[in-house]
């Protein structure tokens, strides 16, 4: 049962590794980190990335 479970924990790691790397590039983004980190997990992180690069910055003061 177990080696069943471990050949997909790298890709689980890896997934959710790319999630926060998208989170952490989308602090200062209009959905902030974890808008895009959450928005990373559902949709996917290729998904999460496209919205990241299509979205506007933050404006300062908000």
């Amino acid at each position: 049962m177990l080696t069943a479970v471990l050949p997909f924990t790298k890709y689980i790691v890896l997934y959710l590794a790319l999630c926060i790397i998208i989170g952490v590039l989308g602090r200062r983004r209009k959905l902030g980190a974890w808008g895009y980190f959450f928005g990373s997990i559902v949709l996917t992180p290729i998904i999460g990335l496209l919205l990241l690069l299509a979205s506007d910055r933050r404006e300062p003061g908000s």
